[in-house]
């Protein structure tokens, strides 16, 4: 299925919502929904014509539930596989754009953006605008600038999913901004320092030019939340390209290693 923010005619992408909470659909089209078919009522749905927005509410209060919408856009019949689990995937927030839309190209200025120095990238300023972006559909539409890619990409780590969730593109600054999301399901005390975190794109290490960790130190105790940002800046890559992320070897890996 498809699995970033581009819409293809006829291709399934997914749609991950949480149980009593609601996920909102942007579509950075100037075209509007002409007509909605929901598959089972597992998820009411309102559509906002004005600000071709979409938000979806799952009726089921259990997880493990999944349906279908279609979506008519001129032509062409879109369709979102909605899946309603209770875990890191849940997707408060989703911007689609559409293949072949007029006006995609909206990569082709990052040569004009200059290089940063490390102490001139506000991360800090560009984790709470994305923060911001996904519940606030006026503020995303103030800033054009700003592209949210879901990535829902996971990782075992001593007996924890880490979740590569999402990058967030400011195109004016050719800065890509990645969010990382974990819960310490064990009941040991774990750490992993922000330093430690690591970033491929089509198997090439990409340098981090800054990290930003929300909360506390590198010390994660059991029920706690872990979110990471990791900033890319001035190498012209895209938020389509195929993102991988790099963690160091979990406890049982180094005790192979050792051969204890």
């Amino acid at each position: 299925m498809a699995g970033g923010s581009e819409l293809q005619p006829g291709v399934p992408a997914e749609v991950f919502v949480a149980p009593g909470r609601a996920t909102t659909i942007l579509f950075q089209t100037e075209q509007k929904v002409a007509a909605i078919s929901l598959a089972s009522p597992a998820v009411t749905y309102k559509y906002d014509r004005s600000l071709n927005q979409l938000e979806i509410t799952p009726a089921a209060r259990a997880s493990g539930v999944e349906t279908n919408l279609n979506l008519r856009i001129g032509p062409n019949v879109y369709i979102l596989v909605v899946r309603v689990v209770n875990d890191v995937r849940a997707q408060f927030f989703r911007r689609f754009e559409l293949e072949g839309d007029p006006g995609r190209d909206d990569e082709a200025g990052l040569a004009q953006a200059r290089p940063l120095k490390p102490e001139e990238v506000d991360i800090v300023g560009a984790a709470k605008a994305m923060e911001r972006a996904e519940t606030d559909a006026v503020f995303s539409r103030a800033h054009p600038a700003l592209r949210i890619e879901a990535l829902s990409q996971c990782y075992s780590w001593n007996g924890c999913q880490v979740a590569l969730a999402e990058v967030g593109q400011f195109l004016d600054q050719d800065l890509l901004v990645f969010r990382v999301q974990w819960v310490n399901g064990t009941n040991d005390a774990l750490y992993l320092d922000a330093t430690q975190y690591g970033l491929f794109a089509g198997g090439h290490k990409i340098p981090v030019i800054s990290r930003y960790k929300m909360g506390g130190g590198a010390v994660i105790y059991p029920g706690q939340r872990e979110t990471v940002y990791l900033a890319v800046q001035g190498y012209r890559l895209s938020r389509n390209n195929d993102w991988q992320l790099a963690l160091p070897p979990d406890a049982a890996a180094v005790v192979r290693l050792l051969g204890r």
